[in-house]
Protein backbone atom coordinates (compact mmCIF):
# COMPACT_ATOMS: atom_id res chain seq x y z
CA UNK A 1 0.00 0.00 0.00
CA UNK A 2 1.45 3.34 -0.91
CA UNK A 3 2.02 5.79 1.88
CA UNK A 4 -0.50 8.28 0.48
CA UNK A 5 -3.21 5.65 0.13
CA UNK A 6 -2.56 4.31 3.63
CA UNK A 7 -2.68 7.82 5.11
CA UNK A 8 -5.94 8.58 3.30
CA UNK A 9 -7.46 5.34 4.59
CA UNK A 10 -6.37 6.14 8.13
CA UNK A 11 -7.72 9.69 7.81
CA UNK A 12 -11.08 8.40 6.56
CA UNK A 13 -11.33 5.89 9.41
CA UNK A 14 -10.43 8.60 11.95
CA UNK A 15 -13.09 10.96 10.58
CA UNK A 16 -15.73 8.22 10.66
CA UNK A 17 -14.66 7.27 14.20
CA UNK A 18 -14.96 10.84 15.44
CA UNK A 19 -18.38 11.23 13.84
CA UNK A 20 -19.62 7.99 15.40
CA UNK A 21 -18.31 8.94 18.84
CA UNK A 22 -19.87 12.42 18.72
CA UNK A 23 -23.10 11.84 16.80
CA UNK A 24 -24.17 8.22 17.25
CA UNK A 25 -26.44 7.60 20.23
CA UNK A 26 -24.70 5.84 23.09
CA UNK A 27 -27.64 5.06 25.28
CA UNK A 28 -31.33 4.91 25.96
CA UNK A 29 -31.91 7.06 29.02
CA UNK A 30 -34.61 5.62 31.31
CA UNK A 31 -35.62 8.28 33.80
CA UNK A 32 -37.02 6.71 36.94
CA UNK A 33 -38.13 10.08 38.27
CA UNK A 34 -40.53 12.59 36.77
CA UNK A 35 -38.52 13.23 33.60
CA UNK A 36 -39.02 11.68 30.16
CA UNK A 37 -37.05 8.82 28.64
CA UNK A 38 -34.71 9.79 25.82
CA UNK A 39 -32.05 8.67 23.39
CA UNK A 40 -28.71 10.28 24.24
CA UNK A 41 -25.60 11.00 22.19
CA UNK A 42 -22.62 13.14 23.13
CA UNK A 43 -23.83 16.20 21.22
CA UNK A 44 -27.62 15.72 21.24
CA UNK A 45 -30.51 14.14 23.04
CA UNK A 46 -33.97 13.27 21.77
CA UNK A 47 -37.08 12.74 23.86
CA UNK A 48 -40.76 12.98 23.07
CA UNK A 49 -41.09 15.68 25.74
CA UNK A 50 -38.23 18.01 24.70
CA UNK A 51 -37.75 16.89 21.09
CA UNK A 52 -34.06 17.55 20.24
CA UNK A 53 -31.75 19.20 22.75
CA UNK A 54 -28.12 19.86 21.97
CA UNK A 55 -25.03 19.62 24.20
CA UNK A 56 -27.04 18.04 27.03
CA UNK A 57 -24.72 15.07 27.53
CA UNK A 58 -21.70 17.34 27.73
CA UNK A 59 -23.29 19.04 30.74
CA UNK A 60 -25.08 16.24 32.53
CA UNK A 61 -23.53 12.89 31.57
CA UNK A 62 -19.72 13.20 31.26
CA UNK A 63 -19.24 10.06 33.36
CA UNK A 64 -21.18 8.04 30.77
CA UNK A 65 -19.38 9.14 27.62
CA UNK A 66 -15.83 9.60 28.93
CA UNK A 67 -14.90 6.02 28.02
CA UNK A 68 -16.03 6.68 24.43
CA UNK A 69 -13.09 9.09 24.19
CA UNK A 70 -10.86 6.29 25.50
CA UNK A 71 -12.19 4.01 22.74
CA UNK A 72 -11.45 6.73 20.17
CA UNK A 73 -7.88 6.88 21.46
CA UNK A 74 -7.72 3.06 21.24
CA UNK A 75 -8.84 3.25 17.60
CA UNK A 76 -6.00 5.72 16.90
CA UNK A 77 -3.52 3.32 18.52
CA UNK A 78 -4.96 0.38 16.56
CA UNK A 79 -4.54 2.28 13.30
CA UNK A 80 -0.89 2.99 14.21
CA UNK A 81 -0.51 -0.74 14.98
CA UNK A 82 0.28 -0.15 18.66
CA UNK A 83 -2.84 -1.92 19.96
CA UNK A 84 -3.97 -5.44 19.13
CA UNK A 85 -7.35 -6.40 17.74
CA UNK A 86 -8.20 -8.27 20.93
CA UNK A 87 -7.63 -5.25 23.17
CA UNK A 88 -9.55 -2.96 20.83
CA UNK A 89 -12.59 -5.26 21.04
CA UNK A 90 -12.23 -5.65 24.82
CA UNK A 91 -12.14 -1.87 25.24
CA UNK A 92 -15.18 -1.58 22.96
CA UNK A 93 -17.13 -4.04 25.12
CA UNK A 94 -16.11 -2.27 28.33
CA UNK A 95 -17.08 1.06 26.79
CA UNK A 96 -20.57 -0.20 26.08
CA UNK A 97 -20.95 -1.60 29.60
CA UNK A 98 -19.74 1.54 31.42
CA UNK A 99 -23.02 3.52 31.15
CA UNK A 100 -25.04 0.63 32.56
CA UNK A 101 -22.49 -0.21 35.26
CA UNK A 102 -22.34 3.42 36.44
CA UNK A 103 -26.01 4.25 36.15
CA UNK A 104 -27.61 1.35 38.05
CA UNK A 105 -25.97 2.08 41.44
CA UNK A 106 -26.32 5.84 40.87
CA UNK A 107 -30.06 5.44 40.22
CA UNK A 108 -30.50 4.24 43.80
CA UNK A 109 -29.55 7.69 45.16
CA UNK A 110 -32.64 9.79 45.84
CA UNK A 111 -33.00 13.54 46.36
CA UNK A 112 -35.06 15.17 49.14
CA UNK A 113 -38.30 14.79 47.13
CA UNK A 114 -37.75 11.05 46.67
CA UNK A 115 -36.87 11.32 42.96
CA UNK A 116 -33.90 9.54 41.45
CA UNK A 117 -30.93 11.80 40.79
CA UNK A 118 -29.46 9.72 38.00
CA UNK A 119 -31.15 7.87 35.14
CA UNK A 120 -30.45 4.33 34.02
CA UNK A 121 -28.74 4.33 30.65
CA UNK A 122 -28.94 1.21 28.52
CA UNK A 123 -26.18 1.14 25.90
CA UNK A 124 -26.87 1.29 22.19
CA UNK A 125 -23.82 -0.60 20.82
CA UNK A 126 -23.22 1.37 17.61
CA UNK A 127 -19.62 2.16 18.56
CA UNK A 128 -18.99 -1.47 19.52
CA UNK A 129 -20.29 -2.64 16.13
CA UNK A 130 -17.98 -0.14 14.42
CA UNK A 131 -15.01 -1.28 16.52
CA UNK A 132 -15.64 -4.95 15.67
CA UNK A 133 -15.99 -4.20 11.96
CA UNK A 134 -12.85 -2.04 12.06
CA UNK A 135 -10.88 -4.71 13.95
CA UNK A 136 -11.60 -7.35 11.33
CA UNK A 137 -11.81 -5.30 8.11
CA UNK A 138 -8.94 -2.83 8.46
CA UNK A 139 -6.11 -5.41 8.73
CA UNK A 140 -7.44 -7.23 5.65
CA UNK A 141 -7.69 -3.96 3.74
CA UNK A 142 -4.16 -3.11 4.77
CA UNK A 143 -2.68 -6.47 3.69
CA UNK A 144 -4.67 -6.66 0.42
CA UNK A 145 -3.51 -3.20 -0.61
CA UNK A 146 0.05 -4.07 0.35
CA UNK A 147 0.02 -7.14 -1.89
CA UNK A 148 -1.27 -5.27 -4.93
Amino acid sequence: MTLIRKNLTILLVIIISILIVLLAPFGYHIDLGPGPNSITAMLWEYSTYYSFRYLVALRYYPQFYFFRIVILYAIFRFLREKLSRKWLIILGIIGELIPLILSIPASLILNADGDNLSPIIISIPILLAFVIVLAFIYPKLYTESENS
